[in-house]
């Protein structure tokens, strides 16, 4: 039986596009073609709220410290073991595994997380709808002094990462999991690679060596010559390798035949890829400029709230302005007591300025002045859009239709119109 190994990847997220990212396949908000979604409700959640997404856990963890445009915002970390801890008697049979082996190694790989970073943690999930089960931790790179820094956590060079592997290791020795080789070549695999090292399928068996029938052998009565014998050593070799060759012929044809069809579905693939990025890139585009402001950016940016203050998951964040006015936040839609409430940036400026709709046009331009055209017409945008859904709703619930039919009617023979 073949050894089992420690799998720990890590990828640094650096924009709030690549956590939203994370945070959707990890709680399978988005389609997972490598997961079976009759088994996603088994997947746990270890840390973090289901309602909160991990852009909110993360800027609710980083708190309103000013940062770096080249800041790490979170960190990924996938912890794992080959197939062969999780299903031992079987490890090619993907998507099995053995429920106490399971636990030991959630408990263990739990309680090092636990130790090693703490607090650090904003969500942890256990995937058990894909190949080999693995665990998603999302964390913040906070320092001792709870500042964004990725270095004092996770360095800049290899040795950091190769210690990192050890430590992990060390957690779950107990349970027969060994660490790979120390300070080979081989180079570190981000989180989206992870998935080959896992899926355990089996491995084409390389052929055994065929027995073949040797030329017959001269009489011991019969003298031979050189030249006899070397004709002898011919025959037998040649017929050596042609029966080798016959026992190596199939695995040969079958792998060339694959390697051309993975060589063909990977120019598929690329030529889609291309198709997709492009028509992401014009999707992006177009959510640009419909999205918009996010609330807290405003409260600090314009107001200089002090904030977020939160009694925990699920409850709306507390911002406090420098006059002691309080602002109660919950997604986009927001609360100054005792009566103004809204949704949205531009309301909210309105509201905390105290301007009417005569005074549209100064918010929009102070707006404007602090986060540039492009995002306030995407603010603008979105305004518009769920007004006039208001207006459609409403006119909605009013609608009746026998008394509008009635109506039609009515303005039909007047008009001397009849069926």
């Amino acid at each position: 039986m073949r050894p089992a190994f420690t799998v720990l990847r890590i990828q640094k997220l650096k924009s709030w596009g690549a956590i939203a990212g994370s945070g959707k396949h990890n709680q399978r908000e988005r389609e997972t073609p490598n997961a079976d979604n009759t088994r996603t409700p088994h997947n746990q959640l270890f840390v973090g709220s289901p309602e909160k997404s991990s852009v909110d856990a993360i800027k609710e963890a980083i708190g309103d410290q000013r940062i770096r445009k080249n800041a790490v915002l979170g960190v990924e970390m996938l912890l794992s073991a080959s197939p062969e801890y999780f299903r031992p008697s079987a490890p090619e049979k993907a998507g099995s595994y053995d429920p106490d082996r399971l636990q030991s190694w959630t408990q263990a790989s739990t309680n090092w997380l636990q130790q090693r970073y703490g607090e650090r943690i904003v969500k942890a999930t256990l995937h058990l709808d894909e190949a080999t089960p693995h665990m998603h931790v999302l964390l913040v790179p906070l320092d001792d002094k709870g500042k964004l820094n990725c270095r004092a956590l996770f360095g800049g060079t290899r040795h950091t990462l190769s210690n990192l592997q050890t430590d992990y290791s060390q957690a779950v020795a107990s349970l027969g999991i060994e660490r790979g080789i120390i300070n080979s070549r081989a180079e570190h695999q981000k989180v989206s690679q992870f998935y080959t090292f896992t899926q355990g399928e089996k491995l084409l068996d390389l052929p055994v060596t065929r027995n073949f029938a040797p030329p017959e052998m001269p009489s011991k009565l019969m003298r031979m010559s050189d030249d006899q014998l070397m004709q002898y050593a011919r025959q037998a070799a040649s017929n050596g390798a042609k029966a080798q060759q016959e026992a190596v012929e199939p695995v040969f044809t079958a792998t060339r035949n694959e390697n051309i069809l993975l060589k063909r579905e990977n120019l598929s693939l690329k030529k889609v890829n291309s198709r997709l990025i492009q028509e992401k890139t014009a999707m992006q585009k177009q959510m640009d400029q419909v999205r918009g402001l996010e609330i807290s950016d405003v409260l600090f940016r314009i107001f200089k709230a002090k904030g977020p203050y939160t009694k925990g998951a699920g409850h709306p964040c507390r911002y406090i302005l420098p006059d002691e006015r309080e602002v109660t936040v919950n997604g986009d839609s927001w609360r100054v007591p005792p009566t103004k409430r809204g949704k949205g940036a531009i309301d909210l400026v309105m509201a905390l300025r105290g301007y009417g709709q005569q005074d549209l046009t100064k918010v929009v331009g102070e707006l404007a002045h602090t986060f540039g055209v492009e995002k306030v017409t995407g603010e603008c945008a979105s305004r518009a859009i769920d007004r006039a859904a208001e207006t459609v709703s409403r006119a909605a619930k009013e609608f009746t239709p026998e008394k509008n039919m009635d109506h039609n009617l009515e303005q039909g023979r007047s008009l001397g119109i009849t069926r």
